[in-house]
């Protein structure tokens, strides 16, 4: 009897030792306050799947390159310069004229005051000092002869030949143009070469 009463006492106190020690975290609960969220990484809608570009993420994307110097941002045809009209050549001619006598200097030739694509031959002859050509002035008809390095007012005399040598008599001429792009001026230069022609030996 008295063992089942002294069992009974000490089961009882086991009982109220267990209510009294309570764990840490049924204390945290019975506080009131609320356990810290754990963080457990960003939501699956807001991963987005990784989608390959064949590109090399290594190699350097060149800027593109800003063009300027143009009107209303459209670039320019290139376009060729036009020459001053005859009129306007003679009257700088006669100021270059009038310039070298001043000075005493010997005056400009006057097949200067014309363009290549204004003159024609009418034959080439040869004497003491080399070969040389007679220019027709199509504008006024005026002839001139001239030789190697004669200069006109865009380009110059740079070879004759004579019918001695391969049967064919010719004039060589140096052509300058200038050629507008984007408001700069470039000089482009050509060979002409002309013949004397069968309307220019008639007259």
């Amino acid at each position: 009897m008295k063992a089942r009463i002294l069992t009974a006492i000490i089961t009882v106190n086991l009982l109220f030792a267990g209510a009294v020690s309570v764990p840490a975290e049924d204390k945290e609960g019975s506080s009131g306050s609320k356990p810290a969220k754990e963080s457990l990484g960003p939501v699956a809608e807001s991963i987005t799947p990784y989608r390959p570009t064949n590109r090399d993420p290594f190699k350097r994307t060149p800027k593109p390159k800003v063009i300027r110097n143009l009107k209303g941002g459209v670039p320019q045809p290139a376009r060729v310069l036009g020459f001053p009209t005859l009129d306007m050549r003679r009257a700088e001619f006669r100021q270059k004229v009038q310039q070298s006598e001043s000075m005493a200097r010997p005056g400009p030739d006057p097949v200067s005051q014309y363009l290549v694509g204004e003159v024609e031959i009418t034959g080439v002859f040869r004497d003491d000092h080399g070969f040389g050509a007679f220019l027709r002035a199509q504008p006024t008809g005026t002839m001139f002869f001239v030789r190697n390095g004669s200069k006109l007012y865009n380009g110059e005399v740079t070879r004759i030949v004579g019918d001695e040598g391969d049967g064919a008599s010719r004039v060589q001429f140096r052509e300058v143009t200038y050629i507008e792009n984007n408001g700069k001026q470039t000089p482009q230069e050509k060979v002409v070469i002309k013949v004397p022609t069968a309307s220019a030996s008639r007259r």
